[in-house]
C-alpha cells in the first residue's frame, strides 16, 4: 500500500491518495480542491480514482469531489453529513461549490472496499455530526477530528465539544499504535497523541 499526501485548496487540506502496486484502483481521501493536481498524480502513476472517501462534508474537504465523481469515482460520506453535499453553501466561506449527491452513505463500522484495499469506518462526531475516520492497516485518516497535538473546531453548525471529547477518547482507546494522517497540519502517531493531545492534559 502506498499513501501520497497532496496539499490542496485554499486551506491546504491534506488530501490522500491510497494505492496498491497490484491494482489500478485508487482511493482519494478528502479532495478539498486542486482537481488538476490530483488528476495529474493519478495519471502519472497509471491509477484511476475508484472511490472518494470524505471524512466530513466541509467545503475544504470536498471541492474536487464532484469532478472526480464525474470521472467515474464513487463518492462516500457518512449518512449524517450527506446534506453538506446537497447544500455546500452552508459552510463555504464564500467559495462557490456545485451541489451533488454521494453514491454511497456509510455508518460506523462499515467496511469500504476499493480493489484490494479495505477501509474500516470509525464514526467520530464532534467537528460535524457525521465526521468519520478511516482505518486501514496501521494508519488512521482522521480528517478534522484529531490533529497533531490538537483536535478540530467544534463551534460550527453540527459541532459538539462533548461529542469531540468522546470521539478523541474512542481513538485514544484503540489497541496498539497507529499512524495518524489528519486533514490539516503534520502527521502524528496515536501513541504520541496519548501523551500530548490536549484532551488528555
Amino acid at each position: 500500500m502506498k499513501i501520497q499526501t497532496l496539499k490542496v485548496g485554499y486551506l491546504q487540506t491534506n488530501s490522500y491518495i491510497v494505492t496498491c502496486d497490484t491494482q489500478k484502483e485508487a482511493a482519494v481521501i478528502d479532495p478539498g480542491g486542486d482537481y488538476e493536481k490530483i488528476r495529474a498524480y493519478l495519471e502519472r502513476n497509471g491509477k484511476t480514482a475508484e472511490a472518494v472517501l470524505l471524512t466530513h462534508g466541509h467545503f475544504d474537504h470536498i471541492l474536487a469531489a464532484k469532478k472526480l465523481q464525474d470521472d467515474g469515482a464513487k463518492v462516500y460520506i457518512n449518512t449524517l453529513d450527506k446534506d453538506f453535499l446537497a447544500n455546500p453553501k452552508s459552510i463555504s466561506f464564500g467559495f462557490r461549490t456545485q451541489p451533488f449527491s454521494a453514491d454511497v452513505l456509510f455508518n460506523d463500522g462499515d467496511i469500504i472496499t476499493v480493489g484490494t484495499l479495505q477501509f474500516k469506518v470509525l464514526h467520530t462526531p464532534g467537528h460535524t455530526k457525521g465526521s468519520s475516520c478511516f482505518i486501514i492497516g496501521d494508519t488512521i485518516f482522521t480528517g478534522d477530528t484529531m490533529f497533531y497535538q490538537d483536535y478540530g473546531r467544534t463551534d460550527f453548525p453540527g459541532g459538539s465539544q462533548a461529542d469531540m471529547e468522546n470521539s478523541l477518547r474512542k481513538l485514544l482507546n484503540l489497541h496498539g499504535d497507529y499512524n495518524i494522517l489528519p486533514g490539516h497540519m503534520r502527521e502524528s502517531t496515536l501513541e504520541h497523541e496519548r501523551k500530548y493531545n490536549p484532551i488528555v492534559l
